[in-house]
Parts: C-alpha cells; structure tokens; sequence
C-alpha cells in the first residue's frame, strides 16, 4: 500500500516543462503579444485620425460657416439701418455694405450646406435659415422702396420687421446660432472621444510593455539554460520593440496635444472675434434703430475673422501629423515578431541537435 501510496504522489506532482514545450510556449507568447500590440496601437491611430478628420473636415468648417454667417446678418442689419439714419438710402438704398454682408452670409451657408455635416435634421434647419434670409432681404427691399417713394415711416416699419425677423424669439439668427451650437458639439463629442483618450493610448502601451518583458524573460531565462548571454535576435527586437512603443506613445501624446490645442485653445479664440464682431454689430444696429448716433465701421471683419481662424486651422493640421507611424507601425510590428521568433527558432534548432 505504501508503494502504491508513493507512485500516486509521484503521478500528482506536476512534470517540468520540457525545453521544446517552454520555447514553443515563449514563441507563441511573443508572436501573439506582438499582433496583439499592433492591432492596439493601429486602432488608437485610426480613431484617433478618423476623429480629427471629422472635426478638420466638418466641424470646425461648419462651425467657422455658422458664426461668420450670424455676424454678416448682424452687421447687414447694423448697415442697412446706417444707410436710411444717414439719408443715404435715398440714393444707394441699403448700401454697398449691406450687400457685402449679405453675400458674405450667403456664401456660408452655401458652404454649411456643402459640408451637410448635420443629416436629415441639420439640411431641414438649414433649408428654413435660407428660406429666412430671403424673406429678411425682401422686407429690407420694401423698406427701400417705400422710402424711396416718400413713405419714411412705412420703410422704417418694414426695416423694424426685418430687424425682429433676425433678432426675435425663434428667429433667424437664434436659428444660425442652432446650428452652430450643433457643430460645437459634434466637435465636443470628437475631442472626448473614447479614440482620443488617454485610456486606449495607455493600454496600447500596456500591450507594447507586456511584450517588451516576455522578450526580457526570454532573454535572461535562455541565457542560463543554453549558456550563452545574448540572443542577437532577440536582443535585436527587444530594442526595436522599446524604440516603437516610444515613438507610439510619443506621436499620440502629439496628436492628442494638438487636438486639445485646436478644441480648447484655437476653437475659443475664434469665437471670441466673433462674438466681439457680433457684439459690435447689434450694439450698433439697436442704437440707430432708436436714433441715436452709432460709428461709421461695421461690426464685421473679415480680415480679423480670417486671422482668428488661422491658428485653429493650424493645431487641427498638426493633429494630423503621425510622423510617418501609419508606414512604421506595421514594419517594425513585424520586425519584432519576425526577430523574436527567429531568436527562439535558433535555440529550438540548437536543442534540437
């Protein structure tokens, strides 16, 4: 009984793995980690591309649109107003301004509808703004004509109706600031993106590390069953793999920097132009509508706009920059695959013989 009692205990006891099952096992582990962390890290790129695009592309594009459109409206109505306080409607109607202003506006809607960034519902909006812009120059249209004509207060009354067609509850320009309050947040929703968090870039990283110390393991255990101190391969893929998860890690920390940069820096900063712009235009518009004296200059500055946009158009073309990781990440994915599983093919050769 004792016998058997001792050859029980033998068979429990769990066998060392052989030399050739723990290679196997060890090659398995680094080719597979290795797909593993270029899968990762390829998503990460992807979405984080795919999401700046939209925004570079589309949102800001509409966004820039809308807020430029709303100040042009304003500054149409800030002209329209100065030209019959000042009698020159008498002559020139709404003046050159006004016509500027409107076709400054016109134009981006016209590019709003292009970008079509906002479905079904967003091209529905769109379609009653533009329908509403031709209803608000028609009543400037009649307000000229009737003043023209002698009747004062009557193009004065059809100008006031222009001016609430803007400006009211539900009206034109709510409507415009509708639409970019849309954009905004569709870029809101990219820049906090599960593509553009620190969550997947650091567990891409994660991968890369996890990897890089099964190579590590690989490395020191051979070096005391088969009494030799380096791998060459694997030596070779340990450092490439290293080089790789720091250029990872390093062009999506850029990405991310600069994305942040355009949605939290250069996005704020051009509406804040515009919103003096705006500002500038109504408070201009309100005091010739009640007879007082308003400056000559318009609230709207296209050369200021553009110069405002500029640098957000910049962080945004930065965001884009991979530094050439799209070719990179795949090459040396499959160098450190290829040279770690030539670093254990050699020894299971060795043992072999």
């Amino acid at each position: 009984m004792a016998g058997v009692s001792v050859a029980l205990a033998a068979r429990a006891v769990p066998r060392r793995w052989s030399t050739p099952r723990w290679l196997w096992t060890v090659l398995a582990a680094a080719v597979g980690l290795a797909v593993l962390s270029w899968l990762a890290a390829t998503a990460v790129l992807v979405g984080s591309r795919s999401a700046v695009s939209s925004v570079q592309d589309g949102g800001a594009p509409a966004y820039v649109s809308a807020r430029t459109a709303h100040a042009a409206l304003s500054d149409a109505d800030r002209a329209a107003w100065q030209s019959f306080r000042s009698g020159a409607a008498q002559l020139i109607g709404p003046g050159q301004q006004f016509r500027d202003d409107l076709t400054t506006a016109s134009d981006n809607l016209a590019h709003l509808a292009e970008l079509d960034f906002g479905g079904n519902a967003g091209r529905d909006l769109l379609r009653a703004v533009n329908a509403q812009v031709v209803t608000y120059q028609g009543l400037v249209e009649q307000a000229d004509a009737t003043y023209r004509e002698g009747l004062e207060k009557l193009g004065y009354a059809y100008l006031s109706y222009a001016s609430d067609m803007l400006h009211g509850d539900g009206g034109l320009l709510s409507r415009i600031d509708e639409i970019a309050q849309r954009d905004l947040n569709g870029i809101s929703g990219e820049r906090h993106s599960v593509w553009t968090g620190g969550g997947l870039v650091a567990g891409a990283a994660a991968i890369g590390v996890a990897l890089l110390a099964v190579l590590g393991y690989a490395q020191v255990s051979m070096a005391r069953r088969f009494r030799r101190l380096v791998n060459p391969p694997l030596a070779a893929a340990c450092v490439v793999l290293a080089g790789l998860i720091v250029w990872t890690s390093a062009t999506f920390l850029h990405v991310d920097h600069a994305f942040a940069g355009a949605s939290d820096s250069g996005l704020p900063a051009f509406d804040r132009t515009m919103r003096a712009q705006i500002h500038s235009a109504d408070a201009g518009a309100g005091a010739l509508r009640a007879g007082r004296a308003a400056p000559q200059d318009g609230g709207l500055d296209i050369v200021a706009s553009d110069k405002a946009q500029r640098p957000l158009e910049a962080k945004l073309s930065d965001a884009t920059d991979t530094r050439g990781l799209d070719a990179g990440l795949p090459l040396l994915s499959l160098a450190v695959a290829v040279l770690a599983a030539l670093g254990v093919w050699l020894r299971l050769r060795e043992y072999r013989s």
